[in-house]
């Protein structure tokens, strides 16, 4: 079914943003809270009992949505229609973990922002009991460049019906990813997913994969029969404990890893700061809010922006100039739209940071020599010359994110 252009749980579906072999991903509106939201709309497969398949869902979407973390993927709605299962869910436009692999070694203070966080998320998970089976790179979203949101906590069981509840001997999840027990098609437990994250870990830290194949399946057999190979083979730099938490991570019997996803983090943190590295703190509060209801935001009227990461309206001056920045308890000066109650400093910010143009054609936005570039739908402004704006553009500010609508 073509769904661009449909409207479902209130949401105007405008594009498709990602396909996969368990669902497809739309990016929508939800003109109520006024806000931009994607839909996941699950793939049930052929020969699958579709009955079935929206009683597991339904089981397992409750769950899911009351998963509250500051580094897992909000949860807005979860339904049917017409016998389709669909996910609400946060919009990162961010993009994933995933476009910051290069094939090459990453410094251990950029990988400790994004893996101590995911693990924080996953032993959340695991004392909620709910395991997520498909841990890796292209499922770590980026709200900002040191927050990683996890995303498609408990697809893989809802889709693939592997253990519990689901069909013995069917593997889910991502080959390159696979723990040992997945392989074999076992039922798997939170060790699982301990596995993957080590498998993140060693990619982001060595630039490749502990199991060198010519093909995904000839990797799966290897992994069964054959230890990793060391990380410090790839990146003869990699501190000796670090190493250390890789390997132990990637055991391949279950009972020689970590016992908790929590004494791995325990670990992490352990080593971090004695290499000197400051542990990744959850945003401030008031930066994201888990949930945004309406009843919590201000009817506003009028140009305006909408801070992309809450949902909260925040109004223009009628100036035909309007500065975007940040307060500075050194400087007695303010901007005409201050974002730093917003979390502008976490996000880059510059004190004067772009300038709004309000002409008798329209909106023009322009960027004020700031640190970290103003964006207009992910194209960067040089310094100087105002681009037009449009209802609805997305613009970023370092790495704080609004869109613009002028009535």
């Amino acid at each position: 079914m073509e769904w661009v252009g449909r409207v479902l749980s209130g949401c105007q579906i405008v594009d498709k943003i990602g396909e996969g072999r368990m669902a497809v991903v739309y990016r929508a509106y939800q003109p109520h809270l006024e806000r931009w939201v994607a839909v996941k709309i699950l793939r049930v497969a052929e020969g699958e009992d579709r009955e079935e398949f929206l009683r597991r869902f339904r089981q397992e979407a409750r769950a899911i949505a009351a998963l509250r973390h500051p580094n897992i993927l909000t949860i807005y709605d979860y339904g049917e229609a017409s016998g389709t299962a669909y996910i609400v869910m946060e919009y990162v436009p961010g993009g994933s973990l995933k476009a910051r692999l290069t094939g090459h070694p990453i410094p251990w203070p950029e990988v400790a922002q994004w893996v101590i966080p995911v693990g924080q998320a996953l032993a959340y998970a695991h004392a909620q009991g709910i395991v997520h089976r498909d841990v890796k790179p292209a499922n770590i979203l980026l709200a900002r460049p040191d927050w990683p949101l996890l995303a498609d906590f408990g697809l893989a069981k809802i889709i693939g019906r592997a253990g519990g509840i689901t069909r013995p001997g069917v593997s889910v999840g991502t080959p390159a990813y696979f723990s040992p027990e997945q392989v074999m098609g076992e039922a798997v437990d939170h060790r699982t997913d301990i596995y993957s994250l080590g498998v993140v870990l060693y990619e982001l830290l060595t630039g490749q994969l502990p199991f060198q194949a010519a093909t995904p399946a000839e990797a799966m057999l290897r992994r069964l029969r054959e230890p990793p190979i060391p990380p410090h083979c790839f990146c003869p730099s990699l501190s000796p404990a670090l190493e250390a938490i890789i390997l132990r991570a990637l055991a391949r019997n279950p009972a020689d890893r970590y016992p908790t996803m929590q004494a791995m983090v325990d670990d992490l943190l352990r080593v971090s700061r004695a290499l000197g590295v400051s542990p990744p703190t959850s945003p401030p509060p008031g930066v994201r809010e888990t949930t945004v209801r309406l009843e919590h935001l201000r009817a506003v009227s009028g140009p305006r922006l909408c801070v992309v990461e809450t949902g909260v309206m925040i109004p223009l001056p009628s100036s035909s100039e309007i500065v975007l920045g940040r307060s500075v308890p050194t400087s007695p000066s303010l901007p005409d739209v201050d974002l730093e109650p917003y979390g502008a400093s976490m996000a880059g910010i510059s004190r004067r940071h772009a300038r709004l143009l309000r002409c008798p054609d329209g909106w023009f936005l322009e960027d004020l020599q700031s640190t970290n570039g103003t964006f207009v739908n992910e194209v960067r402004l040089l310094p100087g010359q105002p681009v037009r704006l449009n209802s609805g553009d997305l613009v970023r500010l370092g790495q704080f994110t609004l869109l613009f609508y002028p009535e």
